[in-house]
């Protein structure tokens, strides 16, 4: 069970030798060598869980979804505007289509309820934005115990001149690996962006799909991951221009203390013919620790003319001349260091919308270690 559901992580011998999996070095060996149980999607939901999700901002518009299947006694739809249609299935499929402006957010949360062994889930969720804008927030939770594998799925379709602003706070335990794959396809002058929050979790895969399919499409996205102990995050963007006059601009961050391992491969294609295709990627990385390690791949690939495109990567330490200033303003060195830290993370995070700000940057905040760059 567990080598089936390891496929949607590229774990056959087949896949495994993909590029992209070649490259992150993502260890699937230890998961797909465990024996899985399917998990419960009926289990309860502990209060001190619940309050992680339950926030005052989405209520009466919240989906909540406990290992992948559809949970209608933590959920409230009450409040979901008339330009909003939901429909699930018992296939742990998810379809949200949207003919027009919606004022407020619609919350999606996915819930990763431990069983008593090892145990694995997956689900799939389709969103159309047919028509206006939609703020949609991806939220991912978990409680520590036996292992947990999961694997979401989603499509993507915004329409002409249609907008969708995503966000995803992704805080997981160390027992918890998640898969999350994610493709988008863009309208003449449609916009998507998206804002990302990663820490924690055993493993965090997170393919991100783009296709610049109409003119004057744009595509704008932002993450922070920040990792500790174990942990290992794999980010995986691919963005294709195809049509003329679109745009995309990518800054990432990363963070990894003791022996943490993070990945970062952001790849760009103009198509021919995407000619006046305008293409910015950027991702810095901190190591906190000797043992953690940080690889990242910017990659440019251009078959048009009349383009501007640029990228560029940076993995390196705290800045020493920085730090000294600070203390010499006397300030501690472990409060210089986490201003510091915090200050690098928050910079990308300018511009989530300003409710969700605050809860991006303090699940930054609880990850940023409280002491020394010192080996761990």
């Amino acid at each position: 069970m567990a080598a089936a559901l390891l496929e949607e992580f590229g774990a056959s011998d087949v896949l495994a030798r993909e590029e992209s999996w070649r490259y992150s070095k993502t260890a699937l060996r230890a998961l797909a060598q465990q024996d899985f149980i399917a998990a419960d999607g009926q289990a309860a939901v502990s209060a001190a869980l619940r309050e992680r999700f339950e926030w005052a901002q989405t209520d009466g518009r919240r989906l909540v979804f406990v290992n992948g299947v559809f949970a209608p006694a933590y959920s409230d739809t009450s409040r979901v505007g008339p330009h909003v249609e939901i429909s699930h299935n018992a296939d742990n499929h998810l379809l949200i289509a949207i003919s027009g402006d919606c004022t407020e957010p619609l919350h999606l949360v996915y819930v990763n309820a431990a069983a008593s062994s090892a145990s694995r889930w997956q689900a799939a969720s389709e969103i159309r934005i047919d028509a206006g804008k939609l703020d949609l927030i991806e939220q991912h939770v978990g409680e520590a115990g036996p292992d947990v594998l999961g694997a979401l799925r989603s499509d993507i379709r915004i329409a002409a001149a249609a907008h969708l602003q995503m966000t995803t706070l992704a805080e997981l335990p160390d027992s918890a690996s998640m898969y999350r794959r994610v493709q988008t396809a863009i309208a003449s002058q449609g916009i998507c962006r998206t804002t990302h929050a990663i820490v924690g979790a055993r493993l965090q895969r997170y393919d991100l799909g783009v296709e610049l399919a109409g003119a004057l499409s744009r595509f704008e996205s932002q993450g922070v991951f920040a990792l500790g102990g174990r942990q290992h995050a794999d980010i995986h963007l691919d963005v294709r221009h195809v049509a003329r006059d679109t745009a995309c601009d990518i800054v990432w961050r990363g963070v990894a203390d003791q022996r943490a391992r993070g990945v970062f491969h952001g790849a760009i294609t103009v198509a021919a013919g995407a000619d006046g295709a305008d293409a910015q990627l950027s991702n810095k990385n901190l190591l906190l620790s000797a043992q953690a390690e940080i690889d990242t791949q910017p990659v440019l690939e251009i078959h048009a003319d009349e383009v501007k495109a640029a990228h560029g990567a940076t993995v390196g330490q705290l800045d020493e001349q920085a730090l000294f200033y600070l203390r010499s303003r006397g300030l501690p060195a472990d409060a210089a260091r986490r201003l510091l830290i915090g200050a690098f993370c928050r910079s990308v995070f300018a511009q989530a919308p300003a409710d969700l700000r605050e809860r991006l940057e303090s699940a930054i905040d609880a990850r940023i270690p409280s002491a020394r760059a010192a080996d761990a």
